[in-house]
C-alpha cells in the first residue's frame, strides 16, 4: 500500500467517523428536546395533581361540615319528636 493510498484510507475513516459523530450528536439533540418536553409535561401533570388534591381536600371539608350540620338538625328534630311523644 502506497503512502497516498494509506492517506486516502485514513481520510475515509475520518470522514466515516465524522459522519457517525454528527449522527450521534443529532440524536442527542433530539433526545434533549424530547426530555425537555417530557419534563414540562410532567411538571404540568404534577401541578394539576396538586390542584386536584387541594380541591378534594376542600370538598371533603365541606362535606364534613354539611354532614355535621345535618346531624345537628336531625338531633334537634329527634329532641322535638321525643318532646311531642311525652
Amino acid at each position: 500500500m502506497s503512502a497516498s493510498q494509506g492517506g486516502h484510507v485514513v481520510a475515509e475513516l475520518f470522514a466515516e467517523l465524522e459522519q457517525k459523530l454528527e449522527s450521534i450528536l443529532g440524536q442527542m439533540e433530539g433526545l434533549k428536546r424530547a426530555n425537555a418536553e417530557l419534563q414540562a409535561a410532567l411538571a404540568a401533570r404534577e401541578q394539576a395533581l396538586k390542584e386536584a388534591q387541594a380541591t378534594l381536600e376542600k370538598l371533603t371539608r365541606e362535606r364534613d361540615q354539611v354532614r355535621e350540620r345535618v346531624d345537628k338538625i336531625l338531633n334537634r328534630l329527634k329532641i322535638l319528636d321525643l318532646g311531642e311523644s311525652a
